[in-house]
């Protein structure tokens, strides 16, 4: 039994083995056909790019926010949270859009 890393590969590589000797866009065409008749991927591998992807959006808001309280914290005047301001609402935004139902 092949995976599906295994399968979306054989089906690329088929589409591109099938037109070599064609033009740019022929191939595109045929790798873009290829890839829109592969089925979804099936839910474990849906379930661990979703943990992923939430879990580092996670880390990325924890120590954003421990960057924000510590140069606010420091009473350096030299010191901006800025960037790291940024870098926290962004996140965060991210990671509300993963929870907010489409439109």
């Amino acid at each position: 039994m092949t995976t599906y890393a295994e399968d979306v590969e054989t089906t690329i590589s088929g589409a591109i083995a099938a037109t070599t000797n064609a033009t740019e866009d022929v191939q595109k065409a045929a790798v873009a056909a290829a890839v829109a008749s592969m089925p979804p991927p099936p839910p474990p591998v849906v379930g661990v790019l979703w943990k992923s992807l939430v879990w580092g959006l996670l880390a990325v808001l924890l120590i954003s926010l421990i960057g924000i309280i510590f140069t606010v914290l420091d009473n350096d005047p030299n010191t901006s949270s800025d960037v790291l301001v940024t870098v926290f609402t962004a996140a965060l935004t991210g990671l509300l859009g993963l929870f907010v139902k489409s439109p």
